[in-house]
């Protein structure tokens, strides 16, 4: 007897030569053995509703897979994508109040509790929009928007937005533009960047030192050329930030160094033309 995960290895080369139908034939035919449990099953009918899905576009079968990938198996790892892409479906399908359910049921399940005291300020289909979101995402934003904010009619249109977004990410999320390999790219790059600011904030500011007397001395090394001679009081505030900025790049690059040498970096600037 072929192994199952041997089928479903053969039916995963298959896509990705692009024949699609035999891929789906071969997973079809997994679904006839009698010794799968229904985890495997939920699984093997997510694969088949992503080939219908993504490849062939063809809606309906799509979504009579996901339908059954989800009752085999409520709680699979793949349960989110299958129902955000069964709501795609019968949205593309025309059966929007279908899809309103699916969404529905999705929010219930994904409900968290809330602080007390919350409440909501808005509603998508049966999911609310609470107050401490709303909240949440003003305190992201710069300081004089966030007072800007504290005035009732400018919140309410900010809500208005806030929903605005809210509905075109979950349609692009709906149509897959999450996997975009630009988007992805992307991502990745951002949380690269956010990781090495909180890096450096956790690890490499402590070790910077502000040595007032040396202030003053920076400030007399750069008087003439980068102050243009000016007294000493009148850019004090500049010269603090200046000096903070070069301790700071100054620590940067010896905890980079001690990082490289850890690591036995190497520059091959030879290879760079």
């Amino acid at each position: 007897t072929i192994d199952v995960e041997q089928s479903k290895k053969l039916a995963g080369e298959l896509r990705d030569n692009k024949l699609f139908r035999g891929a789906i034939d071969e997973y079809r035919a997994l679904l006839d053995r009698a010794d799968l449990d229904n985890a495997q099953r939920g699984n093997i009918c997510y694969l088949i509703g992503r080939i219908y899905y993504e490849d062939l576009r063809d809606y309906e079968n799509a979504a009579a897979f996901y339908v059954r990938a989800k009752q085999y198996d409520p709680n699979g790892s793949y349960t989110d994508d299958a129902s955000r892409n069964l709501v795609a479906c019968l949205e593309k399908l025309g059966h929007m109040v279908d899809a309103k359910r699916e969404l529905s049921a999705a929010a219930n399940l994904n409900a968290q509790p809330r602080p007390s005291g919350d409440v909501a300020v808005a509603k998508i289909g049966e999911e609310s929009i609470w107050l401490s979101d709303i909240d949440r995402q003003i305190q992201t934003l710069p300081p004089d928007v966030q007072k800007e904010l504290l005035n009732p009619e400018a919140k309410r249109n900010f809500v208005r937005e806030y929903v605005g977004m809210e509905l075109m990410y979950r349609a692009a999320k709906r149509e897959g533009y999450d996997r975009d390999p630009e988007i992805i790219q992307r991502e990745e790059q951002l949380v690269k960047n956010l990781l090495v600011q909180k890096y450096v904030v956790d690890k490499v500011m402590p070790e910077v030192r502000i040595d007032t007397a040396d202030v003053r001395n920076f400030y007399l090394a750069g008087k003439t050329e980068r102050y243009k001679g000016a007294p000493y009081d009148s850019v004090k505030a500049q010269v603090f930030l200046d000096y903070q900025n070069e301790k700071a790049q100054s620590a940067f690059s010896e905890y980079v160094n001690r990082l490289a040498a850890g690591e036995q970096v190497e520059f091959l600037d030879r290879n760079i033309r």
